[in-house]
């Protein structure tokens, strides 16, 4: 993570750290110029944080209770964030690995 990452998951959780962070290959318009900016996946003790921040801040939350149909699927190579409606962002490219991860922390 950059400062500014790292600035942002600081303010939004504290003194806290995350049990696992990953940075997906999924990127999200925060206001560069001609570039997107990755999606952080942070998987804390009760909720799923993805941020991403450059002139402008995406912050989501997820309950883990909420996701527990979540999957990863190959054929596209997503990490698939299921039945959570609230995000903007629900798929994730991720290594099967770090699906791996997730799934293990969210389950």
């Amino acid at each position: 993570m950059n400062e500014l990452e790292e600035q942002l998951l600081r303010e939004e959780v504290g003194g806290v750290e995350p049990r696992l962070v990953v940075r997906s290959g999924t990127r999200i318009d925060t206001g560069r110029w001609w570039r997107h900016t990755p999606l952080w996946l942070c998987v804390m003790e009760n909720e799923l944080l993805m941020l991403a921040v450059s002139r402008r801040r995406y912050v989501a939350r997820a309950s883990l209770d909420a996701c527990v149909d979540s999957y990863y699927c190959h054929t596209t190579g997503e990490l698939v964030i299921a039945p959570v409606e609230e995000p903007e962002f629900r798929r994730f490219r991720v290594t099967p690995r770090e699906a791996l991860s997730i799934l293990n922390m969210i389950k």
